[in-house]
């Protein structure tokens, strides 16, 4: 699985590096913050598909391509099991592609909670995040997003689908 996400990121690395016409004449700048929401689509250990949500999801952009972001995500229960988690991403270079399409890396740290209401049990796991992303700019400070993390630690990993639409100020 490690395998092939660096194979991800090193495919959207390389799909953008020759193509980087930005058709907006304002985007994002050092300083600006964003906040939004969005859907999860989460695989986990034990066979447990879940759905959740992702509230709030707070950026700050270090430098116009580098952004930080602070996310909470809650999934719903599936086989007597819910989740939650809170991750701090970075996204170290969003690729603008055309027509308001960048691609982007994940890396970050997160911290994972696990409740099995079967055998009433509660764990946490602080791990790590990797993944990438692909950003649509709607207008000059709308996006919507499409995403992959995997978290990973030594006895436990969980990917997840994210789509989420933000607001930039």
């Amino acid at each position: 699985m490690k395998r092939f996400l660096l194979a991800i990121c090193v495919a959207l690395f390389g799909t953008g590096a020759f193509a980087q016409d930005y058709y907006y004449s304002d985007g994002p700048e050092q300083g600006d913050w964003a906040v939004g929401f969005g859907f999860n689509l989460g695989f986990g250990a034990a066979d447990v598909t879940n759905f959740g949500i992702q509230v709030p999801r707070l950026q700050y952009y270090f430098h116009e391509r580098v952004r930080a972001e602070a996310s909470f995500n809650y999934f719903f229960k599936s086989k007597n099991t819910t989740d939650w988690n809170i991750d701090f991403d970075v996204h170290p270079y969003v690729i603008p592609m055309k027509y308001g399409l960048h691609v982007y890396p994940v890396v970050g740290l997160a911290f994972w909670h696990r409740h099995n209401q079967l055998v009433d049990s509660n764990w946490g796991r602080i791990g790590a995040d990797i993944g990438a992303g692909f950003q649509y700019d709607i207008t000059e400070n709308i996006f919507c997003n499409l995403q992959y993390k995997y978290f990973v630690t030594n006895d436990f990993g969980h990917s997840a689908f994210n789509l989420g639409i933000a607001y930039r100020f």
